[in-house]
C-alpha cells in the first residue's frame, strides 16, 4: 500500500515522514521543565488556578497545527494517532504520579453531532490504550454550541462559567479509587488561553477537594508576542 505523508506528501511508511518529523517543536523536559506551569512563556498564558500541572506535545504553529486541523476538521484519524504516538514516546506524559484516570474534554452534543466524534475523547481513547489507564467519557457535560476558538479571552471565561456541568452520577463513576488519593488527567488537543480545563478543573475540585488534577494536550497556541514564536 502506498502511503504519503500528510504534511509534505511525499512518499512515507509513516503518516508523518522522518524529514517532517525532525522538523517539528516538541516541549522538552530537560530545556522546558516537566510541568509547563513553571515555563513562563507557557506558564504565565494560561489560567491555572484549578489544576497542578500542564503537559503539552508541542505549539499549535505549521506544521504541527496542520496536523491538529487534518484530524480536527478533516476527519483524520491517522493525524491525531500519530499525535498521540508522540505525546507518549516523547514522554509527556511523564509528570507527576500516573494517574487513575484519563477525563477528555467534552464537546456539546451539537459539535458531537456534526463532527461525529469528540477529539479529546479519540485522543484519550488511544492514550488510554497506549499507557494502561482508564478513560472515563461521560464525566461532564457541555451545553450550547459555541466553541471557543471564536471567542476572545473574556468571553472564553464567560462561556466556560456556563458551558459545563458534572453528570449526576459522577461521583460513583470518578471515585473508583476511594481508598486512596485520586490523581486524573483532564485531556484535549489544544490549550489556548486554558479557560476550559481551569473550568472543568473548577468543579472538579468542588466535588472532590484533595483530588490531584494533570492537564495532557496535544498543543499550545501561543500569544502573538510570545518569545516560543522565534524557536
Amino acid at each position: 500500500m502506498n502511503l504519503s505523508c500528510l504534511l509534505c506528501y511525499q512518499a512515507s511508511p509513516a503518516p508523518v515522514c522522518q524529514w517532517c518529523e525532525s522538523d517539528m517543536f516538541f516541549f522538552n523536559d530537560e530545556v522546558h521543565g516537566n510541568n509547563l506551569l513553571r515555563f513562563g512563556p507557557v506558564g504565565s498564558h494560561v489560567a491555572h488556578k484549578h489544576y497542578h500541572s500542564l503537559s503539552i506535545l508541542g505549539l499549535h504553529t505549521w506544521p504541527m497545527s496542520s496536523l491538529i486541523h487534518h484530524f480536527k476538521f478533516s476527519h483524520s484519524l491517522s493525524a491525531g494517532k500519530i499525535l498521540c504516538r508522540w505525546f507518549v514516546d516523547k514522554k509527556q506524559h511523564c509528570t507527576l504520579a500516573v494517574p487513575h484516570l484519563l477525563l477528555p474534554v467534552p464537546i456539546s452534543a451539537w459539535r458531537l453531532a456534526t463532527r461525529h466524534y469528540n477529539q479529546a475523547g479519540v485522543i484519550a481513547e488511544y492514550l488510554s490504550k497506549q499507557l494502561g489507564i482508564p478513560c472515563l467519557h461521560q464525566w461532564a457535560k457541555r451545553t450550547g454550541a459555541s466553541t471557543q476558538h471564536q471567542l476572545t479571552k473574556a468571553q472564553r471565561k464567560d462561556n466556560a462559567k456556563q458551558a459545563f456541568s458534572l453528570v449526576h452520577h459522577a461521583a460513583e463513576l470518578i471515585a473508583c479509587n476511594s481508598g486512596e488519593k485520586l490523581n486524573v488527567a483532564i485531556v484535549d488537543d489544544v490549550i489556548t488561553t486554558g479557560v476550559t480545563v481551569n473550568m472543568l478543573s473548577y468543579l472538579l475540585r468542588k466535588r472532590y477537594p484533595n483530588i490531584t488534577i494533570q492537564v495532557w494536550a496535544m498543543t499550545f497556541t501561543p500569544p502573538p508576542k510570545s518569545s516560543l514564536l522565534k524557536i
